[in-house]
């Protein structure tokens, strides 16, 4: 007997090449570009050369860019017809936000020990850091952490997850893998950083990173109209393979941005905290969980953070 079965792979392209999930995905680099853009428009018009000496400015510029995309992503899911959840988890989820708090802690140090050991960085330094927290966590210091987690939260989670449950609705774990993904080429950084997010979120869509997104939308949408007009699968399978070029250039501007193997241990370490919130997201739902994920990040990266600086100066 012959069991008429399609092969896992296909199925998940059979999933990606369909009309909703072109729609939503050219909603969402339009989103990420004119987000990009008024953040910069934003900084020129505040002086940006102030931004770290003024508190006060720091702080008028946090609330308006957390504004903006609250009200952006608040206004796409009204539009788009889903919901935020804001409502505290379960007690049963508390083991899994247990776990995703301790992973995402482990995953802030990993990058930090190739850089403690380049700069001599030890764990009297560190002990002492974590003794005067409140050297650490300063006004600046939180206010950024703030805006980095609301963030992260609104943008990823809010927008692009919420946005991506709604297409793939009876195939949770796709849409929690293409968040991952997605978001893993929003958050590449174009500058190797270690425990800083004083521009907020991390979101780079800008230049060829933006030109190739949008080249990807495009060759998705031939494959999906191929798809819709053609049951030949010669020419279904033709139209796919535009999609695999911009794949193909999508992963060399993320090398390129990468640069070095410190730097691509940095793009991994961010999609994982990424692909970490978005589960953690997935199976509680509630945007309490992803914020929970973040805001250890940013702490523990902080923390250490001060120590390297601490370990520098003190030399």
């Amino acid at each position: 007997m012959v069991l008429d079965r399609t092969p896992p792979l296909r199925e998940s392209v059979a999933d990606l090449v369909r009309r909703a999930f072109v729609v939503e995905l050219g909603n969402m680099v339009a989103l990420f570009v004119g987000v990009y853009a008024a953040t910069i428009a934003l900084d020129n018009a505040l002086d940006p050369y102030f931004l770290d000496s003024d508190i006060s400015l720091l702080l008028v510029r946090s609330v308006l860019v957390l504004v903006g995309m609250g009200v952006l992503t608040t206004s796409y899911a009204s539009w788009r017809g889903y919901s935020l959840p804001v409502s505290i988890p379960n007690r049963t989820d508390g083991w899994l936000i247990g776990a995703a708090v301790a992973g995402t802690a482990i995953l802030a140090v990993l990058p930090f020990g190739l850089f403690a050991l380049r700069m001599g960085v030890g764990v009297s330094h560190v002990t002492s850091t974590v003794a005067d927290l409140g050297g650490v966590f300063l006004n600046r210091t939180l206010i950024r952490i703030a805006l980095f987690v609301s963030g992260m939260v609104i943008l990823y989670h809010g927008l692009v997850q919420g946005a991506l449950q709604r297409v793939f609705s009876d195939e949770r774990d796709l849409a929690v893998v293409v968040t991952t993904l997605l978001s893993g080429y929003l958050v590449t950084p174009t500058i190797l950083t270690y425990g800083t997010f004083a521009n907020g979120p991390w979101l780079f869509l800008w230049g060829t990173r933006a030109v190739v997104a949008v080249l990807f939308v495009l060759a998705l949408a031939v494959a999906v109209y191929a798809d819709e007009r053609s049951d030949d699968d010669r020419v279904r399978a033709l139209a796919l393979l535009p999609v695999l070029v911009t794949l193909a250039l999508a992963a060399l501007v993320l090398t390129l941005a990468a640069e070095t193997p410190r730097g691509a241990l940095v793009v991994m370490i961010r999609v994982a905290v990424v692909g970490v919130a978005a589960y953690v997201y997935d199976r509680t739902a509630s945007l309490l969980s992803p914020t929970l994920v973040y805001a250890t990040f940013a702490v523990v990266s902080a923390v250490l953070y001060a120590a390297a600086v601490d370990a520098v100066l003190g030399a």
